[in-house]
C-alpha cells in the first residue's frame, strides 16, 4: 500500500530568501588609459580616501608582496546618506593578468565581494568591475539596493576622474 503525504501535512519548505537578496552590478567601460595604468590606480587602495568622497577612513592593517601579486587587509569606513559603517576587506591584487579581488573579511555586511579586470581595448583599457554584496540589516540592504546603480557610477566616476589627474590619455590609433 502506498501512502501520500498531503499538502497541508508537508514540512513548509525552506525559503531561499537569503539568496534572492544579494546585488549584484557589473559595469564594463572603455577609457584611453593604459590597462596597466589603470590597474595601478585601482590597486593603490591606501590612496582611495583621496578620491573616493565617502571614504571616510582607511587603514591598511597588512600588506605583503609575494612574486610581485599583492595583499593587503584594509579597514574601511564609509559614509553615505546618513549612514556610517566599518568593514575590512582582503584585497588581492595580481599584475600579471591586471586584476583585483576584494573580499569580505567581516563588517556589516553577509556577502562583499567585488574585481576588477583590465584588458586593453581599441580606445586603450577596457573596465570590468563587478560587485556582489548583501548586508546583514535589510533597511542597509532596501537602501543600498535603491541606490546600487548611482554609488557604483559614482564610484566610477571616481576612479575616471582619478586616472584623468594622474595618467595622459592615449591615442589608440598610434599607441596600440
Amino acid at each position: 500500500m502506498q501512502t501520500t503525504t498531503s499538502r497541508s501535512c508537508a514540512p513548509p519548505a525552506k525559503p531561499s530568501w537569503p539568496d534572492a537578496d544579494v546585488s549584484t552590478h557589473r559595469e564594463m567601460l572603455d577609457l584611453p588609459y593604459r590597462p596597466e595604468d589603470l590597474y595601478d590606480l585601482a590597486s593603490d587602495v591606501g590612496r582611495y580616501p583621496e578620491f573616493i568622497g565617502w571614504i571616510q577612513s582607511l587603514k591598511l592593517l597588512s600588506e605583503d608582496e609575494t612574486a610581485g601579486a599583492m595583499r593587503c587587509r584594509a579597514e574601511v569606513t564609509v559614509g553615505f546618506k546618513g549612514f556610517r559603517e566599518t568593514f575590512v576587506t582582503d584585497v588581492d591584487a595580481n599584475p600579471k593578468d591586471l586584476s583585483i579581488r576584494v573580499s569580505l573579511v567581516r563588517g556589516p555586511f553577509r556577502k562583499l565581494s567585488n574585481t576588477w579586470r583590465f584588458t586593453p581595448s581599441p580606445e586603450g583599457a577596457r573596465v570590468d568591475f563587478v560587485i556582489v554584496f548583501e548586508f546583514r540589516n535589510f533597511v542597509l540592504q532596501a537602501l543600498a539596493d535603491a541606490n546600487k546603480v548611482y554609488a557604483v557610477r559614482r564610484v566610477i566616476d571616481s576612479f575616471v576622474t582619478e586616472a584623468a589627474r594622474r595618467y595622459s590619455k592615449i591615442d589608440a590609433r598610434t599607441d596600440g
